[in-house]
């Protein structure tokens, strides 16, 4: 009876005892939840975070599956509108979030980042008979759409001084606005245009107006404070950079493409 009884008690003992590891071990890279990275994302944010034969898929989705895997966790993908992902980071109610968000000062005020991964273009974006040229001056009086809370927003009245800014929730939303002329032009990543452009190849959009943004690098943003997950994402980034990785993925969701003349980390420029 008492070795049946000790046996029992070693049944008890052990799990616990390797659950109090699993949290240690989830402790120790600062996720929310033992052996999951939870992501938010918008996941009409093609390149880098859509919904493909009911799968999330993107640069950033496929690079944070990379991490995960290299940290021993499973990766979690939760849909949002782009402008609340911060929030929800600093709120804790994600882990990170995902999706081509670039480093700011004001950014930095609410959470965190890890090193810039990525790097590109602003562009405008257009239908065919648009009056608006690669001239910043031809946006004056015109209504451009960008989604809220990102670098288009927060910069559209230094980059496109004189236009009438009209926010969205997501990339559809303004697309839609554009497609029934509502807005003048869309103001958004370059390749976000150039996947708007293979997808929709009738409506001819074009990108008449480039500007860029290698000034402000993207990064995972994480809870502020949050030391230990940030430092794991930067191990895990040049790791995947080292291994070939990055570059790899890059391309597959980049195609046409060349290689990039610098690979990460990116660093934010201080007089921006």
């Amino acid at each position: 009876m008492r070795f049946r009884h000790l046996l029992s008690l070693f049944a008890v003992v052990v799990p616990l005892s390797l659950a109090l590891h699993g949290n240690a071990r989830a402790d120790d890279i600062g996720t929310l939840t033992p052996g999951k990275l939870v992501a938010g994302v918008d996941a009409n944010n093609k390149p880098y975070s859509y919904i493909d034969n009911g799968k999330m898929t993107g640069f950033d989705v496929e690079l944070l599956r990379a991490v995960a895997a290299k940290l021993g966790l499973s990766a979690e993908f939760r849909a949002q509108d782009f402008s609340g992902l911060l929030p929800s980071v600093a709120n804790q109610q994600i882990d990170l979030a995902a999706g081509s968000i670039s480093i700011t000062k004001e950014r930095l005020k609410m959470v965190d980042f890890s090193e810039g991964y990525l790097t590109g273009l602003l562009s405008v974006a257009t239908l065919p008979d648009s009056t608006i040229t690669s001239d910043p001056s031809s946006v004056k009086g015109k209504r451009i759409g960008v989604v809220q809370g990102t670098i288009e927003d927060t910069y559209s009245d230094s980059y496109l001084p004189g236009a009438q800014i009209v926010r969205f929730p997501n990339l559809n939303a303004g697309f839609l606005a554009m497609r029934s002329k509502y807005i003048d032009g869309y103001f958004v990543d370059k390749t976000l245009v150039e996947g708007l452009q293979g997808k929709y190849p009738q409506m001819n959009i074009a990108d008449k107006l480039d500007i860029s943004a290698v000034n402000l690098p993207a990064g995972f943003p994480v809870h502020k404070g949050n030391t230990k997950l940030e430092a794991a994402l930067n191990k895990c980034i040049g790791e995947l950079v080292a291994d070939g990785t990055w570059l790899k993925l890059y391309l597959q969701f980049h195609p046409g493409y060349s290689k990039p003349a610098s690979l990460p980390p990116y660093a934010m420029k201080t007089d921006n």
